[in-house]
This record gives structure tokens, sequence and C-alpha cells, in this order.
């Protein structure tokens, strides 16, 4: 893991609260792997402090993809910012990632996680891996990454609350449709990992999980994004992690 500054290509608006920044970042592009992540540094003064956390979306060429959601004032800070800016980035981060074992994996996304998995289905494919996507969100209007599917050629079905886009419904109801040969794999708001938990434990399918807590620092030494595991112990997601089998982890 590497402090640097990284140019800034391109930072655009796609659609409901979700954007796209691409840093070009040759420096660190060999190294990243699917579920890596990054502490960005959203603004020079102390409003806010400290950096977030942003998996590192897609990687094409010497450039990394970064997908994120506009939701307090770092990311609207990080909206702001043009194409030639420089931005701090530390990592790549995340010293348990995903599983290649197995040739079929169900991937699911809720919201902006699905960025949390994107990179990891181009490798399993790359791989000769069977893949299918599938995504989730509120509306229509949230399933921003919809574009970067397409272009990507990928299997998916999707998933909206109101039923405005894909299906109708709640993101977990899939696994039913899916036997236990699938692995999956999901990254997405805690209450969609909780549900997903729940619903493995009648399915019996093996599932891996990206957690989203908040971080302060990425690399172990803060504590802020501990969870706990079923001992009772604590596990740091930024260093024992971000991903975790289901029974690893309690939420």
């Amino acid at each position: 893991m590497t402090d640097l500054e990284l140019i800034i290509t391109q930072n655009i608006h796609l659609s409901g609260r979700l954007w796209l920044m691409r840093l070009r970042a040759p420096q660190i592009v060999p190294s990243i792997r699917g579920g890596h992540f990054l502490m960005l540094e959203v603004s020079k003064t102390y409003d806010p402090m400290g950096r977030r956390a942003f998996a590192v979306g897609d990687v094409r060429g010497e450039e990394i993809l970064i997908f994120y959601d506009v939701v307090g004032r770092g990311t609207e800070l990080m909206s702001r910012m043009g194409e030639g800016e420089k931005i701090r980035a530390f990592g790549p981060l995340g010293k348990r990632l995903f599983s290649y074992e197995g040739k079929k994996h169900l991937l699911l996304g809720g919201g902006v996680g699905l960025a949390g998995l994107s990179l990891y289905g181009k490798e399993l494919r790359d791989m000769g891996k069977e893949v299918v996507f599938v995504y989730g969100a509120r509306s229509a209007e949230h399933l921003g990454m919809l574009d970067w599917l397409r272009e990507e050629g990928f299997e998916y079905i999707l998933y909206t609350d109101d039923g405005s886009a894909g299906r109708k419904g709640l993101i977990t109801e899939v696994l039913r449709e899916f036997d236990t040969s699938w692995t999956v794999s999901a990254c997405g708001p805690k209450p969609m990992l909780k549900a997903l938990k729940k619903v493995v434990k009648e399915t019996g399918h093996t599932l891996y999980m990206s957690l989203e807590e908040r971080m302060a620092c990425g690399w172990g030494v803060c504590l802020g994004c501990v969870v706990k595991d079923p001992e009772g112990n604590y596990r740091r997601v930024c260093w024992e992690g971000p991903v975790f089998r289901a029974e690893e982890v309690v939420l």
C-alpha cells in the first residue's frame, strides 16, 4: 500500500446520487484486485476530517474507476473536483478479498455496493468462471452502474423496491433460483447483508460479504470499523477484511 497523489481524469454524475471518478494511477494498477479499496482525501482541511474509503470499481488501462454516492459533506466536496485536479489516495487496501473457488459465482450488489464486486466479476470471467450479477436499488434512477454492466456484457438480474426497473422486490429473493453449486458474494447496505445471512441458513449457499463499515484510517489502527465475530471478539473490517464469510461475523 502506498500514499500517492493521483490525477483526476474524469468526475461525472451518472444517475440518482451516483458519481464516477476516474483516476490515473499507473503506480498501483498492477497490484489492484477485486475487493480492494482506497482511502481518498476529499478535503485538504479538517472540515470534514479524515479520508473516505471507496471500493475500486474497475481498472481500465492505467486508470482506476471509483463509483461513489454523494451522501454527505465529504462526497459532496468530492463531486466538485474537476478533471486535471489531484487527489491523495492511500492504497490499495484490504488484506482479505473474495474467493475464486468454484465454477459458478452469483454476485449481489445493493446500490453503490455493486462497485465492491464489479472488478471481482471481471477477474472471475477472465478465469473462465460463470458469473451472474444481481443488482438492486430503491428505484430505476439508482441503478447507476447499469451501463457498466451492459458495456462489459455481463448477464444480470435487476431488482428495485418500487418495480420501476427489473423485478419488484428484495434482492435476497433471487437465491432461491440458484442451487448451492453457486458461490454467493455480496456487497451493500447492512440490512441487505443481514437478510442474506438469514436466507443462506435456509438455502445452504456459501456466502462471502464485503462489509461497508465506516473507516477512518484504513490500516487497522483507529478501530473505527470493527465488527464482532460469534465468539464476541472484534474484527477490523479494513485489516482482517473487508471480505468475510457470513458465519464469521455478527451484523
